[in-house]
């Protein structure tokens, strides 16, 4: 099998920054990246971007009120950098 990228030569057992963590987080909720668009844009692992995005998932649930009687939540799931960075 030959390999034509080497995207873990250099950065092997190195942890991601936090500036990556937020191009990261902007890739995927602004942009809609999958995980390889962003492991190559980062030149990392697919599997270190999928376990980065999978720790760093947190729920945000948004409020609205219509004429000030019905309030309508709406659940929305979004990768964090700062949660990201924690675990």
């Amino acid at each position: 099998m030959t390999h034509t990228e080497h995207t873990t030569q250099s950065r092997k057992g190195k942890h991601l920054s936090f500036d990556e963590r937020q191009f990261i987080a902007y890739l995927k909720n602004k942009l809609g990246l999958s995980n390889r668009a962003i492991a190559k844009e980062l030149g990392r692992a697919p599997q270190t971007i999928h376990n980065e995005i999978k720790d760093g998932t947190v729920d945000v649930i948004k409020q609205r009120q219509i004429h000030g009687t019905k309030q309508y939540d709406y659940r929305k799931t979004e990768y964090s950098p700062e949660v990201g960075q924690k675990a």
